[in-house]
């Protein structure tokens, strides 16, 4: 004969099984139902320096990101022209050894950034070819252009889209 409390540990551990259960099949779906998220290939980001930390809102190290900060060149002449010191006859003597001087720490600057410069001209070749309107732009895979806004809000905008278009 079986009494009250014994039905009632009998069907609290079934509803812990049952519970149990629950819990394994929900982490089992929501987990492949995140897998089914798209994930962009890439991710380029076109903007200024000015903007670029409010824009690139995510890790900058994150998997297919490259962030292109098209007046990049303009700082990069600054920094050149900031390297070279005002002529003062009293540190170089003549005119022509100031000359001199400042072709050599031009060369040498220009030996030192070369890779910068050619990431800048690669980023603004790419606006060009997107031909992008404005700045900042986010290009996702190649295709889907997101003006003004945030890399992460411009992903969640394109994942809309594709999931939408898939259904």
């Amino acid at each position: 004969m079986l009494n009250i409390w014994s039905l009632i540990i009998m069907s609290s551990r079934e509803s812990m099984s049952r519970f149990k259960i629950l819990c394994i099949a929900t982490i089992c779906f929501s987990s492949s139902s995140f897998a089914s998220i798209p994930s962009p290939k890439t991710v380029e980001v076109f903007t200024t320096n000015e903007t670029v930390s409010s824009v690139v809102n995510v890790k900058p190290n994150s998997k297919g990101l490259v962030v292109n900060v098209i007046d990049k060149i303009d700082v990069l002449s600054e920094q050149a022209t900031a390297s070279i010191p005002k002529y003062d006859p009293k540190r170089f003597g003549s005119f022509q050894n100031y000359k001199r001087f400042a072709k050599e720490r031009v060369i040498e600057w220009a030996k030192e950034n070369k890779e910068a410069f050619k990431n800048t001209t690669t980023g603004i070749t790419s606006a060009m070819n997107y031909e992008l309107k404005s700045v900042p732009a986010v290009v996702i895979n190649g295709e889907y252009v997101v003006y003004g806004d945030t890399v992460s809000n411009a992903v969640r905008k394109w994942r809309k889209k594709v999931g939408r278009n898939n259904v």
